[in-house]
């Protein structure tokens, strides 16, 4: 009786392992997505239904096209609690704008095609024209940033590996607002942002400010269980698809007005085209 059960628990699990790795389109695999409950425009918002929209959720449907053999489920929360998920095997993965960073990388999966960048830039005075860059910033006044988060990353390893270090003033709750009046008043030279939170605060306050330069294309990721590498592999294959048929392109001009795929010196050429007019 003991070897029966043996090989019975033995073929279950064969029979669940095997059903795990061939996923098909008449027998897909649920993958539980987790999504943010933060809007974070232009890459995850909600229409006039409370329906998510933006780029994260257009490049999904078009994983969906792409991945038949999945069956993609969408459920929302905050992101640490969605990460805690993710690792506890609640979600199989989430996007929402996710950077690599060392410590994330311990504990999860990431996506090594990109399908988007962020643009980590500075605002700053509209009559300054000496701020383009991170190197510019020695000896400049930054205005406050919160201890933590992938910008605060950005300027923590730049200072590691210069020797002109850039001068970090750090608060909890930062104002992004106050950040943007205090560059437009001339209280402060600069300010390190990601493009998306300057075009959403100053398409509402309209400071005397403007792009001095977008200082880098920080890749996104979609996160993963570390179980889930069958599924890892496949939406990089997909993703690697979309880029070569020009989806990924596409979208990016949708909702950039320029093509975020593009080396850094031209999207700094065209810049003004991310500006908040």
């Amino acid at each position: 009786m003991l070897t029966v059960l043996v090989l019975s628990v033995s073929l279950l699990y064969s029979c669940s392992n095997d059903n795990e790795q061939h996923a098909t389109k008449s027998h897909p695999k649920e993958i539980k997505v987790a999504l943010s409950a933060e809007v974070n425009p232009p890459y995850l918002y909600t229409d006039k239904n409370n329906h998510f929209i933006g780029l994260d959720m257009e490049y999904m449907k078009l994983l969906e096209k792409k991945l038949p053999q999945y069956d993609f489920k969408y459920e929302v929360g905050e992101e640490e609690s969605n990460l805690v998920g993710i690792g506890s095997n609640k979600f199989d993965m989430g996007i929402n704008w996710f950077f690599k960073t060392p410590e994330r990388e311990k504990q999860f999966l990431y996506q090594d095609v990109p399908y988007s960048y962020a643009l980590p830039m500075l605002a700053v005075n509209k009559k300054n024209n000496d701020i383009h860059q991170l190197s510019d910033l020695t000896q400049k006044r930054l205005t406050p940033m919160a201890p933590s988060g992938g910008l605060f990353s950005i300027l923590k390893q730049y200072n590691q590996t210069h020797d002109k270090k850039i001068d970090i003033d750090t608060i909890q709750s930062p104002s992004n607002g106050d950040n943007l009046k205090m560059v437009g008043n001339g209280r402060r030279d600069a300010m390190f942002l990601n493009w998306n939170t300057y075009k959403a605060v100053q398409d509402k306050v309209h400071e005397d400010v403007k792009i001095g330069g977008i200082v880098k294309k920080e890749p996104l990721h979609i996160v993963y269980n570390k179980d889930n590498q069958q599924l890892h592999d496949d939406i990089d294959q997909a993703t690697r698809e979309l880029k070569k048929e020009g989806k990924l392109q596409q979208l990016s001009q949708k909702y950039f007005d320029i093509n975020v795929f593009e080396d850094l010196n031209k999207i700094n050429r065209h810049k003004n085209q991310l500006e908040v007019h």
